[in-house]
């Protein structure tokens, strides 16, 4: 049965070849949005690896301060900030989630050379954000006078770099310095719908000007933006200006904000280019029902049921589907082992069987109604007609 609708499909491949075309352009526009959308929207459901409920963002601008001024007036705005009775903990950093993640270094172990992301906190990021150590410890003031940059790896990379070893204590090169891995912590995430990145923990050398702040009072906004920018103002600084003075929380819900700006753009086009997919398909698909009619009043005449004539068409809807996908699947799985997309083996199968299965569907309901109406066609007419 299937040989046959495939050799009669075959018989007819110059009237078919638009249609196979249409599902060819449709099948790897549906690959690669169903793909890249799948492993973003898996990533909600892993976990960050820190927790922001109690984490609030103070950021500055120094403006065009002197150096020197601007590590003296940080240190004095960390010591006003840690004077406010509602804020536990002060932490310097360049790293903020959901906001600014680490820059790429690179780094060197027995000669291999990788390359990772660099977070630049200060000793209390960890415990403002709970990040939790798997191995070591995470370092302190006393480690800023070592001859080696004290660091603290993340999971993923110390299974990435160092295998089945034991990273702590070993001695690698971050952008040719040697540093000391003193710790190891768990994998981070910098927002919930980012992929993972190895990276590793430095000590903040240059003078801040972005802090985390650990409060139980973060869903008191006018409470807390009040303290904070009253103390920033005590210095007496003018040119100090408040970028940011706000809870993470916030800031996490404006990156998902983007995120699902993003998302409905996407199914915005998604959707125009399927209900034209979807009237293209009934439109052809008609059309050549309606120029089978004698051949459709024949197979009735000589005993074919109406279920008979239903199964043949949908079965060719199928065999055309099929044709008209397998070369975007073998496209899909070449880019999938080139390893041209960002996806891996999982998601980039799993968007294969989604969206062959998308057009499967597709291209059935296209030919039910038509397949029907023809399966219910009068013979007599059918032959008076032509």
């Amino acid at each position: 049965m299937i040989l046959h609708l495939f050799k009669m499909i075959m018989n007819r491949k110059k009237e078919n070849f638009f249609l196979l075309f249409q599902l060819f352009i449709s099948f790897i526009a549906l690959f690669l949005f169903i793909g890249l959308n799948l492993k973003k929207f898996s990533n909600y459901f892993k976990p960050l690896g820190y927790s922001y409920d109690d984490a609030w963002l103070v950021q500055l601008d120094f403006q065009k301060m002197p150096e020197e001024s601007k590590l003296e007036y940080s240190t004095l705005i960390k010591q006003k900030l840690q004077s406010i009775k509602e804020i536990e903990l002060v932490s310097t950093t360049q790293v903020v989630p959901f906001l600014q993640w680490g820059r790429e270094e690179k780094i060197t172990y027995n000669k291999q050379v990788s390359k990772a992301l660099a977070f630049e906190v200060d000793d209390h990021y960890q415990d403002v954000l709970g990040i939790k150590m798997v191995e070591g410890r995470w370092f302190t003031q006393k480690d800023y006078v070592l001859n080696a940059i004290p660091v603290v790896i993340t999971k993923d990379l110390a299974d990435r770099d160092f295998k089945n070893a034991d990273p702590v204590g070993k001695t690698i090169l971050i952008a040719d310095k040697p540093a000391l891995v003193i710790g190891i912590s768990e994998t981070l995430r910098e927002n919930t719908s980012a992929d993972l990145n190895p990276g590793f923990f430095i000590p903040l050398r240059s003078a801040a000007n972005t802090y985390l702040l650990k409060s139980k009072n973060t869903d008191n906004l006018l409470l807390l933006e009040d303290k904070i920018r009253k103390a920033i103002t005590s210095v007496g600084a003018s040119e100090i200006q408040i970028k940011q003075n706000i809870s993470i929380t916030l800031i996490k819900k404006f990156a998902h904000k983007m995120d699902y700006i993003q998302l409905s753009i996407a199914l915005v086009v998604f959707a125009f280019l399927l209900i034209n997919v979807f009237l293209g398909i009934s439109g052809v698909f008609s059309y050549k029902l309606s120029k089978r009619k004698a051949e459709v009043g024949l197979r009735v005449i000589m005993g074919a049921s109406p279920f008979d004539i239903l199964k043949q068409l949908l079965g060719e809807s199928i065999v055309l589907t099929t044709l008209g996908i397998l070369p975007g699947v073998l496209i899909a799985a070449q880019l999938l082992i080139m390893q041209y997309l960002d996806l891996n083996a999982y998601y980039g199968t799993l968007s294969i069987v989604l969206s062959a299965l998308f057009l499967y569907l597709l291209m059935l309901s296209c030919a039910f109604y038509p397949s029907l109406k023809a399966a219910r066609l009068n013979p007599a007419d059918a032959l008076h007609e032509e």
